[in-house]
């Protein structure tokens, strides 16, 4: 038993060996090609020499000494002067303000005209086509207009459920005068686009318009022209 172990121990060393024997050239072959092979970064002795001199070189190079500046309060209107194209950013006054001393609550117009002033009179007009008309002037410079339509929803009927509300969405829009855009637009140059309103209630349907009295001509026929003239555009 022993000498076959020691058989196996010898034949095992042997393969051993001879692995070693036969994987020794091709590491030497492959040691070889690396050192036959240029590297990828190769430094020379003299540059490595020269780098590191210039190192040295630079360590003894005196620290750069910075002047200091102190500041200078310069003048404004000296400065100015130099830029005569920027004088337009000044503002001079050639007459003083007469007004300056002025407060809100005195008059500044030079001839005020004398108010005439009339107690404010309520007055009932009925135009021929049935229209009535009632009047207040208050001397003010605005006007508030009211176009008050009998046709509320309790004249609905079955057939014609909601038909008051759609007249109200309808209001201001195209006309057989003018169209929804050119309505718009005369609103709002006489403005008064954001006080231009048309609701439905229970008893009327109301159109109105607050603009300055003196474009009340203006405003009439356009609120009559959407009562009496509407299209009705089925896109709109």
């Amino acid at each position: 038993l022993a000498q076959a172990i020691a058989a196996q121990t010898t034949s095992a060393s042997a393969c051993w060996a001879g692995a070693a024997s036969i994987s020794h050239p091709i590491r030497q072959v492959n040691r070889l090609r690396r050192m036959m092979r240029a590297p990828r970064y190769a430094v020379s002795v003299p540059a490595l020499l020269r780098s590191s001199a210039s190192v040295r070189a630079a360590s003894t190079l005196p620290a750069p000494q910075f002047a200091p500046v102190k500041f200078q309060k310069e003048d404004v209107e000296a400065v100015m002067k130099e830029l005569p194209a920027f004088n337009f950013y000044e503002i001079k006054e050639p007459v003083p303000n007469p007004y300056q001393s002025s407060t809100l609550d005195r008059s500044i117009l030079l001839d005020p005209p004398a108010p005439a002033l009339v107690a404010p009179k309520t007055e009932f007009s009925k135009l021929e086509n049935g229209l009535k008309i009632v009047s207040v002037d208050k001397q003010g410079l605005t006007a508030h207009l009211g176009l008050y339509v009998s046709a509320g929803s309790r004249f609905e009927t079955s057939a014609n459920f909601g038909v008051s509300h759609m007249v109200s969405m309808m209001g201001y829009t195209s006309t057989a005068h003018l169209s929804n855009l050119r309505t718009v637009k005369t609103l709002e140059q006489l403005g008064a686009h954001g006080t231009a309103t048309c609701k439905a209630g229970r008893e009327d349907i109301v159109y109105k318009v607050d603009v300055m009295r003196e474009f009340v001509p203006l405003v009439v026929p356009l609120m009559v022209g959407n009562v009496l003239f509407p299209r009705l555009l089925p896109w709109e």
